[in-house]
């Protein structure tokens, strides 16, 4: 796995340390709208996974849920982070669940938005990347000019959002070599059963936020009302016509929720 001192990082503000996870094939510019307001409060650290953003995208990584758990962990140590608020959107909360449950006392609260906890299906839009040989083609294929499509997926409101997302996003989609990791990280993509999916969620003992948008079309609704009744001390905030980015669509409520559930949550706030 790639050295965590090789890791792109933003780090804002002071205050008790809270780790933002991007999603897949996004990155930590996906905190944009948050990062500033979070500050005020915390000291905020929203780096970009192996494969995503301006980190390393070698194609000979491992990218499986446990290597990238095992990353964040190294991230975390170099860091000098001993306990930190985790959260996450998409990919980035279901690391954030698992390492809850593998060390729990590295990990005071949990923030998660629409997390893939463990996924029981590859959203879709995904799946080409995973086919062996179509999966080339797919990873040829997805440049920036692809990325309002899938952006149209991924918020409820794209209009709103698509020309400044477009641009944050589009850099690494210009490099083939990053398109061919992000086909690998979603072949390493697991499928597990719901059982096992909840059998970890039961593990877990944190405080924990949990929130969803009502028009979330990667993972839907039914998802989050199905998480929330495995995991008792969560709390559960559905938003309206927001899609399965809410720190994008929604940030003010968004950055609210947080500040006031982490305020309740653990100290120093």
């Amino acid at each position: 796995m790639i050295h965590p001192r090789d890791w792109y990082v933003e780090i804002a503000g002071q205050g008790p340390d809270l780790v933002l996870l991007h999603g897949l094939g996004a990155s930590s510019f996906s905190w944009r709208h948050n990062r500033e307001r979070l500050s005020r409060h915390f000291r905020v650290i929203t780096p970009d996974l192996p494969g995503h953003g301006r980190s390393p995208a070698p194609l000979d990584a491992d990218y499986r849920a446990e290597a990238l758990v095992r990353g964040v962990v190294d991230f975390l140590d170099y860091q000098g982070l001993e306990t930190v608020a985790l959260g996450g959107n998409s990919l980035g909360g279901g690391l954030s669940l698992v390492l809850a449950r593998e060390q729990p006392a590295r990990v005071s609260a949990l923030v998660l938005l629409a997390p893939a906890a463990a996924l029981t299906r590859v959203p879709y839009a995904f799946w080409p990347l995973r086919l062996p040989v179509l999966g080339y083609a797919a990873a040829i294929l997805l440049g920036p000019w692809l990325l309002p499509w899938f952006m149209r997926l991924v918020y409820c409101h794209p209009e709103r959002l698509i020309p400044e997302a477009v641009a944050g996003y589009a850099p690494p989609y210009r490099d083939l070599r990053r398109r061919l990791a992000l086909r690998q990280v979603c072949r390493d993509l697991e499928i597990r059963p719901l059982a096992e999916i909840a059998a970890l969620l039961r593990g877990l003992a944190q405080p924990t936020s949990l929130i969803w948008g009502e028009r979330d079309l990667i993972l839907p609704p039914a998802q989050g009302h199905w998480m929330a009744a495995h995991l008792p001390q969560a709390e559960f905030h559905l938003l309206p016509e927001v899609g399965h980015a809410p720190q994008e669509e929604a940030p003010g409520l968004v950055n609210k929720i947080i500040i006031d559930f982490l305020g309740r949550s653990i100290k120093n706030v």
